[in-house]
């Protein structure tokens, strides 16, 4: 069986789909029938990728007209390119790693096409919560457009039990389309859980690029609520052009703030070592990827209880969850955290083996074959 992956982002790895395009390759040097080649803008014309022989590069730029509907406007360029691409790797079946960029393609080519839908941003937008925004109008189309791929595509892939109900309530089509896939990270190895003891300063990480929907005001302030500790409170993912806004509302003494921006995949896992707690109380979350690599890193986790989260942190015996936006009770869960280290350590090792058994890079590349054969044989 012979797959092609189409995904925008690949190289640049910040986010969750990113993450998951970035070691679907893997699949190359498994003792399986399945051989799949990877199509994306994100890779440099001189990269040094070891696959880069399994890679096709597309050479699309957006401009600052195109780049907000760019999911919308790439559906042409990558349906080109799949048709050239068929004839060298005559591919059974194409996987986009967004839905809506696969949608022409889905229409017209005459192998079946599967879409990814990996977030809720668009499925949540309605007349009933409507800004008069550039923002809100995107998303609105958007939604008309995901609703055209669950129409055209032969599957859709999501990533959550909560996405899967959302689009089947939202979306409706055919039960037997939906298949479920948790993304996954790479596991290294059992992580130390001999961290026990605070030191007078207790380290926090914040992973999310959207710091409005991942609660980060919130944080800062249930921080601020715990004048009896000291906090270092690094935060990864924000661009440094929020650096003042994030500063400005952070009005307490005993809140120390790190912002350090995007960062790489080595220099998250060295961060997910050198913290104490890991806390992002999104808003609004669809699954969640940063919290499984904490997990997997072997942090205590505090989150909230909204979309795909409860997945992760298995109704709480993984982690602690609150309410979202409730800094007040954000900040009473993190002060039993931290006064209750015995708790923490069984919640920390179970969350590390239910991480490594279902949301390693092995187990959601065998679901991923599974799905692919479905449409692929």
């Amino acid at each position: 069986m012979k797959i092609l992956f189409c995904t925008n982002t690949f190289e640049n790895v910040v986010n969750g789909p990113a993450k998951f395009a970035s070691y679907l390759l893997e699949i190359n040097r498994l003792n399986t029938d399945a051989e799949i080649r990877i199509l994306t803008e994100d890779i440099s014309i001189d990269s040094l990728h070891p696959d880069q022989d399994h890679i096709f590069r597309l050479r699309l730029t957006l401009n600052r007209l195109t780049k907000p509907w760019g999911f919308i406007y790439r559906m042409f360029p990558y349906y080109q390119a799949c048709l050239k691409i068929q004839r060298s790797f005559p591919f059974d079946l194409v996987i986009f790693n967004n839905a809506i960029t696969g949608i022409w393609s889905a229409i017209q080519l005459k192998t079946p096409v599967l879409g990814m839908i990996n977030d809720d941003n668009s499925i949540l937008v309605s007349v009933h919560n409507f800004q008069l925004s550039r923002k809100w109008f995107r998303h609105y189309i958007f939604r008309f457009m995901e609703n055209l791929a669950c129409r055209f595509m032969e599957g859709i892939i999501v990533n959550s039990c909560y996405l899967q109900k959302l689009v089947l309530k939202e979306y409706k089509p055919a039960p037997s389309k939906l298949h479920l896939l948790y993304k996954g990270v790479t596991v290294h190895g059992a992580p130390d859980f001999s961290r026990l003891d605070f030191k007078s300063s207790i380290s926090v990480l914040f992973i999310k690029s959207d710091f409005m929907r991942g609660g980060l005001f919130d944080l800062i302030t249930a921080l601020g609520l715990l004048p009896e500790y000291n906090f270092e409170l690094q935060i990864v993912g924000p661009d440094l052009q929020f650096k003042e806004k994030i500063l400005h509302h952070n009005k307490f003494s005993n809140v120390n703030i790190h912002l350090i921006g995007p960062a790489s995949q080595s220099m998250v896992r060295n961060l997910m070592q050198q913290n104490d707690l890991f806390i992002v109380p999104s808003r609004q979350e669809a699954f969640g990827v940063a919290n499984i690599e904490a997990l997997i890193n072997g942090l205590s986790v505090v989150s909230t209880n909204v979309g795909g989260i409860p997945e992760v942190l298995n109704q709480g015996k993984n982690g602690w969850m609150v309410n979202p936006e409730k800094p007040d009770e954000l900040a009473s869960i993190i002060r039993y955290v931290i006064q209750n280290p015995s708790e923490r350590l069984v919640k920390q090792k179970n969350g590390y083996e239910f991480a490594v058994q279902n949301f390693s890079q092995t187990a959601v590349l065998n679901r991923f074959l599974a799905i692919a054969k479905i449409y692929g044989l």
